[in-house]
């Protein structure tokens, strides 16, 4: 009997220490800020900038540039503007250059069934072949693209393709005097996109 109650004593009295010292190590916690138990928000990132992109030395040949892939065909004799502006889709935000703009729907030439990624490869494979970069591709916010100044989408309505309804992508070949600015968007025929082409005016 005084064995068990020697005992009980001894629990009680290990519970006892070690209750002390959980209030000892509580009250020896440093006072300050509360632990963070969320990340910081991810800083922005910088808007897209043309200087970033490499210069291109690479033979150009005759405005505006780009060769079509075998089988298709711009359709739209617009005539070229020698000094205008365009919207281009950065990823982020339109820039609008002025220069000397270009604008055609492309289709397949007679007996060529129409491949939207057929002839968005070769255009891309033609752009590289001359030092442009892919800096874009994605659809556009509807309500961003509804910003484009009326009379400017009007007058390229053949160029801007079904914008902001469909993938829009974006090149451009940085020149070590001028930036040439390639944008094309699928139509909503399923047969056909709009292609748009801006050289600025080079500098001096």
């Amino acid at each position: 009997m005084k064995k068990r109650i020697f005992l009980a004593g001894l629990a009680t009295a290990f519970m006892i220490a070690a209750c002390n010292k959980d209030k000892r190590n509580a009250s020896e916690v440093p006072s300050g800020d509360p632990v963070k138990t969320t990340l910081d928000p991810a800083p922005k990132t910088n808007k897209f900038n043309p200087e970033n992109v490499p210069v291109s030395d690479k033979e150009l040949g005759s405005f505006p540039y780009i060769v079509l892939p075998q089988g298709y065909a711009n359709v739209s004799q617009n005539p070229i503007s020698d000094m205008d502006k365009a919207y281009f889709w950065s990823g982020d935000h339109f820039e609008q250059p002025e220069g000397k703009v270009f604008f055609s729907r492309v289709k397949a030439e007679e007996g060529k069934v129409f491949s939207e990624p057929e002839l968005l490869k070769g255009l891309g494979e033609s752009i590289a072949s001359l030092g442009g970069v892919k800096i874009s591709e994605g659809k556009i916010p509807a309500d961003i693209a509804d910003g484009i100044d009326e009379a400017n989408k009007v007058k390229y309505v053949s160029g801007y393709g079904f914008i902001g309804y469909a993938v829009t992508t974006t090149y451009l070949i940085r020149r070590s005097d001028r930036n040439i600015w390639i944008q094309m968007t699928p139509t909503d025929d399923g047969a056909s996109i709009g292609w748009m082409i801006l050289e600025t005016k080079p500098q001096n």
